[in-house]
């Protein structure tokens, strides 16, 4: 996922992702009156022939769901060219990679904060994550895009596709997006001696069949790094 993506069609717009893979962004070309679906704040640039409509992201109840648990925007913005069309610019807030994935009828399920956009036939909403994902520090929600349509999430690093056959162990923090299907199962990553003190604590046993996508550095680990700068002076 790291080669440069040729532009490609989806539907009333043409997308081609650029800077990859440490300064990604999206840019849209627009067809007249189409239009694409972003999280608040992810606009760099657009045309002057686009404008932009703020709503609550899934209604109210979704919106406020998502805001509460999931560390998503209460709106998402609708971008929609004129009739002369225009151009779009997204980018998300961490240096890194962007993935899109095409559902025809499929749910996929985001970790908070990745989410970038999408097209309208693609629904956002909070979906339960379990008490396990809870005790691993992710939340006890994720995001689940469903419809028909193409999804757009972003990463800290690089992103990488992997299909799930046989049982992997996952670190907590690089886990981005996934399918629901996936059976998933928090546990400590050794011993209780090496888990406390080997610096990796809680990580994901996910079995498949079905797909995960990964980034090669985490957030997480990044303030751990940033905290251990400032305390050891």
């Amino acid at each position: 996922m790291s080669e440069p993506t040729a532009l490609a069609p989806q539907g009333a717009l043409e997308v081609e992702l650029r800077g990859r893979p440490a300064f990604t962004h999206i840019v849209a070309k627009l067809r007249p009156g189409g239009t694409i679906v972003a999280e608040s704040g992810a606009m760099a640039s657009m045309s002057g022939s686009v404008s932009a409509r703020a709503e609550f992201n899934g209604g109210f109840i979704n919106g406020f769901l998502l805001r509460l648990f999931a560390n998503e925007s209460l709106f998402v913005n609708h971008f929609t060219a004129s009739a002369e069309g225009g151009e779009l610019v997204l980018t998300q807030a961490t240096p890194g990679d962007i993935a899109s994935v095409e559902l025809n009828g499929e749910q996929l399920c985001i970790t908070k904060g990745s989410y970038i956009a999408s097209t309208p036939g693609v629904s956002i909403s909070p979906a339960w994550a379990g008490l396990q994902s809870w005790f691993a520090g992710e939340g006890l929600f994720r995001i689940r895009a469903q419809g028909k349509g193409t999804v757009w999430f972003g990463g800290y690093g690089s992103l990488e596709a992997r299909d799930v056959s046989q049982p992997i162990i996952v670190d907590t923090g690089h886990l981005v997006a996934y399918d629901p299907k996936l059976t998933m199962k928090t546990r400590m990553s050794g011993g209780l001696f090496s888990s406390l003190f080997g610096g990796e604590g809680f990580v994901l046993e996910i079995s498949g069949p079905g797909r995960i996508f990964l980034q090669s550095r985490s957030v997480s680990g990044l303030a751990s790094w940033i905290n251990s700068q400032l305390w050891g002076r």
